[in-house]
């Protein structure tokens, strides 16, 4: 449990301080970034925590093809992590702060 915590506090800590990164270097605000960095970081946590998928059939295509043996296709499946739910719920956080940052925008 503590473990989990050390992490979820880590991946925060990274994505916050990769958002402020971001943010300077294109000289804009924080929550310009966090939703956008949020939903990328997502997805790479996602990326590289699954099995199968396009990524391994083309592997395991080419392998096929050099080689003339068939390897068996591997099912799709995805391991959730501590990481991943970190990302969604900063994700989460900064698409709510960034509707209620810009919301007299969209309202008029």
């Amino acid at each position: 449990m503590a473990k989990n915590i050390l992490w979820a506090i880590v991946t925060v800590g990274v994505m916050v301080l990769i958002n402020w990164g971001v943010a300077s270097f294109f000289s804009g605000e924080f929550i310009e970034y966090s939703f956008l960095l949020g939903v990328v970081v997502m997805t790479i946590v996602w990326f590289f925590n699954s099995k199968g998928g396009y990524a391994s059939n083309s592997v395991r295509l080419g392998i096929q093809a050099r080689t003339g043996l068939k390897i068996e296709e591997e099912k799709q499946k995805f391991n959730p992590t501590v990481v991943f739910y970190t990302a969604i719920g900063y994700t989460t956080v900064a698409l709510v702060i960034t509707i209620i940052y810009y919301k007299d925008y969209f309202t008029g």
